[in-house]
């Protein structure tokens, strides 16, 4: 979720701040790892960064292995669950009336302290929502992560992994793991619609008070 948010959040700004060829690129790119089947995205995180891969050749030479190793698994729950949230992040900064940022413009606010004062705070709500998804998501990422980190327990073993491998080893075991991550999602979900509404509660709906009138 770090890594995510920490390039998903600029990355989605500068896409909603943009039009053209560039960004309908830029989109696509970002919304691909929702139509790939997720056996497909492992096998391309393999092709590169694997050890003979395009990337991972490179780290093999400095002695850094990250196929099936716990980096493997960042990067595959990355990979498929980061569209969540920076798709849902451009759809926040797109509703920001753009009189507010072109405002603080003028007021003498580069485009650094525009994007952490003005956008961030506007767009807090959608930017909660998307990490939900993007959260929700990656605790049930399956197949990208057994084809690129493997099923190795207590190294690259997730929750959803170890219910396929305790299905037919021990049911009840498979069961007790799917109860816990069905109170985690629901315990998410709700964590950020109590958020949301407490920000609409605690937030006034007009940016600048109205001035008092003065007495004549």
């Amino acid at each position: 979720m770090v890594l995510i948010i920490g390039f998903g959040t600029p990355t989605a700004y500068w896409v909603a701040t943009r039009s053209g060829r560039l960004r309908d690129l830029v989109v696509t790119l970002i919304e691909l790892p929702l139509v790939l089947p997720p056996a497909v995205a492992g096998i391309g995180l393999l092709v590169a960064f694997g050890r003979l891969g395009l990337v991972g050749g490179t780290f093999e030479a400095l002695g850094i292995e990250i196929a099936f190793t716990k980096a493997a698994v960042v990067l595959a729950v990355t990979f498929v669950a980061s569209p969540f949230y920076v798709r849902t992040a451009v759809s926040a900064f797109e509703t920001i009336d753009p009189a507010l940022p072109a405002a603080a413009r003028t007021l003498g606010a580069g485009p650094g302290r525009v994007f952490l004062r003005v956008a961030l705070p506007l767009a807090a709500s959608g930017l909660g929502a998307g990490a939900a998804l993007a959260f929700a998501r990656g605790i049930g990422e399956f197949g990208a992560t057994i084809m690129f980190a493997g099923s190795l327990q207590g190294v690259t073993q997730t929750l959803s992994l170890a219910i396929y491998e305790q299905f037919d080893v021990n049911f009840h075991v498979a069961l007790a793991i799917s109860a816990v991550l069905v109170l985690v999602s629901a315990l998410t979900l709700l964590s950020v619609k109590l958020v949301t509404r407490w920000r609409s509660a605690s937030t006034s709906p007009i940016p600048f008070a109205a001035s008092t009138p003065r007495s004549s």
